[in-house]
């Protein structure tokens, strides 16, 4: 194999070596005709390279020229069809949305026609019967007697009569209004009511046995009092009365008693400059002007204070006020004195005056015959309040209602965003 290989391999080298030879042979002769013309054959060379040059510069042009065109042109073609295929996608879901809403505004309109046929029914329905009410009612009111306004009256008597027992404390008015409610009842000749004339009697009968209060007097009493205290004279103002020599200075008209007369007119121009007084017993300090003062605005202060006290029914504070006017007006003022006497007379019966009490604040009668009135109105209220309740429930319920406005918003959002 490998002898038949090398006369190849030579054959192969004589080849390039002939074109060589060839080549130099060739070179010669071009040499010669080039040396011959030169001119001719450089200008041919030259339009071969410009011809060749601007057949490169087209070929650069053109190449990316056409490249940009066949993509612009794929690009559109590309974008025509993706167009095309969103619009036909479009126009499907747009097509299905529109049958299902109008799907669903027909369902819609199916429940509203439902609802309002039902309301339309029940209220129908609940207006003949208010109707009736009315009805019954109107009678009723025609067939009660012309003298109800009695019943009413007397209620009024008694809610009164309680009133004035429990805030004013007065049995009198109480016991008053008390009987003409009784007369009230007794002119409806009704014996429905005749158990609550009894208890009327029963509450004339306890409130006689209270206390009456005495208020008022104690209360003109203390302020007519009060007026006094500048004119009760205090104890000292007497001192000069007790112990005293009364001798008597009067003159006679005998002539023969001049003597007698000189020395009694003698003793009266001394005793105008100097007085002298004897006095026994246990002596106390006088009060000055200021301390008189003083005393008279604190009796003042204090009867101010019994005032307020019956007032208010504060039967504790009362008696201790009393108490501390008396011991004052015995301590510091004349006891003796016809004043002094009177007022401590009057604080002696204001003591057992009653100015306080613990009263009922509610009369039996007002309750017995509020339940009777009670019982005759509770047939026709309780028929009213039902009818009320029956209304009531026609109106339509907002859970009924709700699903349906849900639905209509839904539907109005999407035909806002088509």
């Amino acid at each position: 194999m490998t002898e038949s290989k090398t006369p190849l391999a030579q054959n192969n080298m004589d080849v390039p070596s002939a074109k060589v030879s060839s080549d130099k042979s060739s070179a010669k002769q071009p040499a010669a005709t080039t040396a011959k013309t030169p001119h001719s054959s450089s200008s041919k060379s030259v339009n071969k390279l410009s011809k060749l040059a601007m057949f490169s510069l087209l070929v650069a042009i053109a190449a990316p020229t056409g490249h940009y065109f066949w993509q612009e042109k794929q690009s559109q073609n590309l974008l025509s069809k993706i167009n095309t295929d969103n619009n036909n996608r479009l126009d499907t879901f747009q097509q299905q949305t529109e049958k299902q809403l109008v799907q669903q505004q027909q369902i819609i309109e199916k429940q509203l026609q439902g609802l309002a046929t039902k309301i339309a029914t029940d209220s129908q329905t609940r207006i003949i019967a208010l109707e009736a009410v009315v009805a019954k009612l109107e009678q009723n009111i025609k067939q009660q007697q012309p003298s109800d306004w009695l019943i009413h009256e007397a209620e009024y008597l008694l809610r009164v009569a309680a009133r004035a027992v429990w805030l004013e404390q007065d049995t009198r008015a109480a016991l008053g209004l008390l009987k003409d409610a009784d007369a009230r009842l007794a002119q409806l000749n009704d014996p429905t009511f005749l158990p609550v004339r009894e208890v009327i009697h029963q509450d004339i009968k306890s409130l006689s046995l209270l206390p009456t209060l005495d208020t008022d007097e104690v209360v003109l009493t203390l302020m007519a009092m009060n007026k006094a205290v500048e004119n009760l004279p205090l104890a000292m103002d007497n001192l000069d009365k007790k112990n005293m020599d009364t001798a008597d200075i009067d003159l006679s008209d005998d002539i023969n008693d001049w003597q007698t007369n000189l020395a009694k007119t003698w003793q009266k121009f001394l005793d105008d400059f100097i007085r002298v007084r004897a006095r026994s017993g246990t002596i106390e300090p006088l009060i000055s002007p200021k301390q008189q003062a003083q005393l008279k605005q604190n009796l003042t202060l204090k009867i101010q204070l019994a005032l307020w006290a019956a007032s208010q029914h504060k039967g504790d504070v009362y008696i201790k006020s009393i108490n501390d006017i008396e011991q004052w007006i015995n301590d510091f003022f004349d006891v003796q004195d016809l004043n002094n006497q009177h007022v401590l007379l009057s604080l002696t019966e204001l003591k057992v005056k009653k100015v306080d009490f613990a009263y009922p604040n509610d009369l039996n009668a007002l309750s017995a015959l509020r339940s009777i009135i009670s019982k005759k109105q509770t047939l026709p209220l309780t028929e009213s309040i039902n009818d009320k309740k029956a209304v009531i429930e026609v109106l339509p319920n907002s859970e009924q209602v709700q699903p349906v406005k849900a639905q209509i918003e839904k539907v109005n959002q999407r035909e806002v965003k088509l």
